[in-house]
């Protein structure tokens, strides 16, 4: 990899941080253009070189070359309310983190049959941060995890109607997450309470704390079909595979009492992380000169996280957290209005199903639950060779029930409020 290309990982890495807010935790931050109307119609339109991700077929549609260069402003919210939770501790405020997101694309024409696409984006990501001391302490303080997509892609004309593309997608991993440890209910778990207290030891008065961080490498691809039967009718279909990430990294312990050194010491470790494939079916009809209509269906296979379960090298039993997730829908309308030459004005609504089943598997590493997307854009073309989108997306969410309890039956019991926006622009060239 060219030392280009691993700076421009890098950055995009350390600005997206851990915030995440789709369903699940993908990352809805690939496409200004796609968000202003609330990704409908997003596999079936070819509004700049973001079509990498969104439809590789759709390059055929673009002519010469593409640059476009995205930056998102995102602001979740998720503020954790205690209703009944065994474990005390503060309140931990909002632990939602405004992030930067930037992403970049680049589509050239190599004949009038083929185009080739690049792609540098951010599929997935998660992460809350929550105070040291909070109730839920014991099942996360810190999640952090986020996934870096470099993505060739190539598109042929098949027919003066039908297009298909597809792309590698060279997938990144990295992640840290760090949990308290109740060093005190281990010892009375394992001894006595006599033997506890002669220790010092008493539970949720000597706690340690546990930081697992690794990263990987994996490979996926995406398919995409474009179909245009008429000049005013235009159908997409995107296709994302899944992957499966190996993650060899490392286990630190912090604040080990001396009685336990033996066994809570640093070591390897070993996790499976799980990415689900993903199908969006788009149209996009143009119903007059000015407004194009857009509908959009994605589905998502979350059923493939079904746990999440760390090996450690030093002989302590798994760590298994069981999620169960099913499967979900993203359903988007929008619609384009061209007010002129130079001005393309977007809106649109979604509604995106969470893949959490019950209050039971939500945990506070992702309180997911069903969003409402409304979303407005932008576009502003002066000239041929130079296009400026922004967006804004708000989404709500109702409150998230969850009563999550852990290996050592620290019970998490109360409702998150959530929510978040964002704020997002990108310049296209044309050369």
């Amino acid at each position: 990899m060219s030392t280009v290309v691993k700076g421009g990982a890098a950055i995009i890495l350390w600005a997206v941080g851990s915030t995440a807010w789709a369903a699940g935790f993908a990352v809805s931050d690939k496409s200004v253009s796609s968000l202003g109307s609330a990704f409908a119609g997003v596999a079936a339109q070819a509004e700049d070189a973001s079509v990498v991700y969104t439809n590789p077929a759709a390059m055929q549609r673009l002519s010469g070359s593409t640059l476009s260069l995205a930056a998102h402003y995102i602001t979740p919210h998720a503020t954790f309310t205690n209703q009944g939770s065994s474990t005390g501790g503060s309140n931990p405020g909002d632990a939602g983190r405004a992030k930067l997101a930037p992403n970049l694309y680049y589509v050239t024409e190599l004949s009038p049959e083929a185009r080739f696409g690049f792609g540098l984006y951010v599929p997935f990501a998660l992460g809350l941060e929550y105070d040291d001391q909070w109730p839920g302490r014991y099942h996360s303080i810190k999640s952090d995890m986020t996934t870096l997509n470099l993505s060739p892609a190539l598109s042929w004309q098949l027919s003066p109607t039908l297009s298909v593309g597809g792309s590698l997608d060279i997938q990144y991993l990295t992640a840290e997450m760090s949990q308290a440890v109740d060093f005190g209910t281990i010892c009375v778990a394992e001894y006595s309470s006599v033997v506890c207290t002669g220790l010092g030891l008493a539970p949720e008065q000597n706690d340690g704390k546990q930081t697992l961080k690794g990263d990987n490498w994996d490979m996926g691809f995406s398919l995409g079909l474009h179909y245009a039967p008429t000049s005013q009718l235009q159908l997409g279909a995107t296709y994302h595979s899944d992957t499966r990430q190996n993650i060899d990294g490392t286990s630190a312990f912090e604040n080990v009492p001396g009685a336990f050194t033996s066994v809570f010491y640093n070591s390897g470790g070993k996790t499976r992380v799980h990415l689900p494939e993903s199908l969006s079916l788009s149209a996009a009809w143009a119903a007059g000169e000015r407004l194009t209509l857009l509908a959009d269906y994605t589905w998502t296979a979350w059923s493939r996280h079904k746990e999440f379960r760390v090996d450690f090298a030093n002989g302590l039993p798994d760590s298994v957290s069981t999620y169960d997730w099913h499967d979900t829908g993203f359903y988007a309308l929008g619609l384009n209005y061209r007010l002129g030459p130079q001005w393309l004005l977007r809106a649109g609504v979604a509604y995106d199903e969470s893949p959490v089943p019950d209050a039971e598997h939500r945990t506070p590493i992702g309180p997911d639950n069903d969003r409402r997307w409304y979303a407005l854009g932008v576009t502003y073309a002066p000239g041929s060779a130079l296009s400026i989108d922004a967006a804004v997306s708000h989404i709500e969410m109702d409150d998230a029930a969850i009563n999550n309890t852990d290996s050592q039956n620290h019970v998490l019991s109360g409702s998150y409020r959530l929510g978040g926006s964002f704020l997002s622009v990108q310049a296209s060239w044309r050369f």
